[in-house]
């Protein structure tokens, strides 16, 4: 037998504890990434909120809280206005109601933080880190269009689908127009009688479907590279 000792494999250890503090290092900068990803991810939420606080204002001192609701959504903002008001019976055209209110929400909208990030002294930090993580404030405004079950007898409009897809259009031009914010940002739905928000059995709930909503949505979107031309 030899005697010899048996050499002890210290090295080993070491390797082992090297490896460790890079893993703990690693999973410690995933997890600052990611605090720092939903900080930005909450900055989204302040300015949804404040352009959510600013059209309530409006909508108390104007006393229009019968007519238009305001709410906010797990995406945005939600403005319901009411059809029954605003528009005639089977007509698409906006009235001189609706007007002024749709100024102020196109005002309200292009002049909110959303669309002045990077002039926005306060917000100098929260764009340079959406720059930095290669991201983009997206900001949709979308108006949906919703009427009863009641059948069109009549006039221009085939039916509810065509009668709210119309009045849908119409708003989201006047909003485009009036607010100068790109088309792009824009779209338009029709639904007509097949999302109802009441009982269409009631005249108090057909009142309340006859109704247009409009969509503020804000989110981060990831800027895709230009690809090279073929």
């Amino acid at each position: 037998m030899s005697n010899n000792p048996v050499p002890r494999a210290t090295w080993i250890l070491s390797y082992g504890d090297m490896v460790t503090l890079l893993l703990t290092f690693f999973l410690m900068m995933i997890v600052v990434l990611n605090e720092a990803e939903n900080t930005i991810y909450q900055m989204v939420d302040v300015l949804l909120n404040e352009t959510q606080q600013n059209l309530n204002n409006y909508v108390r001192v104007e006393k229009l809280n019968k007519n238009i609701t305001v709410n906010r959504t797990t995406k945005g903002v939600q403005l319901t206005i009411s059809g029954e008001y605003f528009f005639d019976v089977n007509s698409a055209e906006i009235s001189e109601n609706l007007r002024p209110i749709l100024d102020h929400i196109g005002n309200t909208i292009r002049h909110s933080r959303m669309f002045a990030l990077e002039e926005d002294a306060e917000m100098k930090s929260f764009y340079e880190a959406m720059k930095k993580y290669n991201h983009v404030l997206n900001v949709e405004i979308r108006v949906e269009g919703h009427t009863d079950n009641w059948a069109i007898r009549g006039g221009k409009y085939a039916g509810n689908w065509e009668l709210s897809s119309a009045r849908a259009l119409e708003v989201v031009r006047y909003l485009s127009e009036v607010s100068g914010i790109e088309e792009s940002k824009f779209s338009a739905l029709g639904y007509g009688e097949f999302r109802p928000v009441a009982d269409n059995s009631t005249e108090e709930g057909r009142t309340l479907n006859r109704r247009v909503e409009i969509f503020i949505d804000a989110d981060l979107q990831e800027i895709q590279p230009k690809k090279a031309g073929l």
